[in-house]
């Protein structure tokens, strides 16, 4: 069991989507907050979900969960992912060009009397940007809670582990534990950075901040690399169960 759940956590760890969620929140503002709120979400739905689905939902989670990993693997869904990445790939495409179009367009310089216009504008409005600013910042944290959970349970590595937890016939404890490794294994790649800044500050900070403007400068490319990433993992996959 212990071996099973490892392998399909550190799957889970280097997941295109979970590092990409990662590379994002160091390009916010607050990145170790970020961060912190992101793992924070994380194991909070981990250990909710390893609680209902191991201890108070046994049986029913083992029938439900076969049946659910069954359908995944059927030739319908497997269409559905072919689909799916198909269209990942087209968007990727579609951000890759646009950001091929602005780095070649001209910069327009804006005369006196437009750059009046705008400090007048600016004056008018400056109370709205400073309240919108606030509550994106403010909201960062949200959002970054809500991203880990909404990511703390990948449907199919964490499909198969509890299976493999709930078939192994090991107390109750045991599996409860298997479960929370997964959750922690999976999260790696946000406790890295947090533990060197445990260790760090200073130099974590420093790194995370170079790594910030570096991703902040190229993120339209990076957001591109991993969509096209999820799409040809969904068509592989898709086309290796047709």
């Amino acid at each position: 069991m212990w071996s099973a759940v490892l392998v399909l956590s550190l799957i889970a760890a280097i997941d295109p989507i979970r590092i990409g969620i990662v590379v994002l929140l160091i390009s916010r503002p607050r990145p170790m907050v970020s961060l912190l709120a992101f793992w924070l979400g994380g194991m909070a739905a981990g250990t909710a979900a390893a609680l209902v689905l191991v201890v108070y939902l046994r049986d029913l989670t083992l029938s439900v969960m076969r049946a659910l990993f069954s359908a995944i693997s059927s030739s319908a869904a497997a269409h559905v992912r072919v689909a799916v990445g198909v269209l990942a790939l087209l968007i990727a495409g579609l951000i890759a060009a646009r950001f091929r179009v602005r780095q070649h367009a001209p910069v327009r310089r804006t005369g006196e009397g437009g750059s009046v216009m705008v400090r007048e504008l600016d004056t008018r409005n400056g109370s709205n940007r400073l309240s919108i600013r606030r509550q994106l910042k403010e909201g960062s944290l949200s959002v970054a809670f809500i991203a880990g959970i909404g990511w703390a349970t990948p449907p199919v590595e964490y499909l198969a582990a509890i299976i493999a937890i709930l078939a192994s016939g090991t107390a109750a404890a045991a599996q409860v534990s298997a479960a929370l490794m997964f959750t922690v294994v999976a999260f790696t790649v946000a406790e890295i950075p947090l533990m060197s800044y445990l260790a760090m500050p200073e130099k974590t900070v420093a790194v995370v901040l170079r790594l910030h403007d570096w991703i902040r400068a190229r993120r339209e490319v990076i957001l591109a690399v991993f969509v096209c990433t999820f799409g040809v993992l969904l068509i592989a996959s898709g086309m290796g169960n047709t």
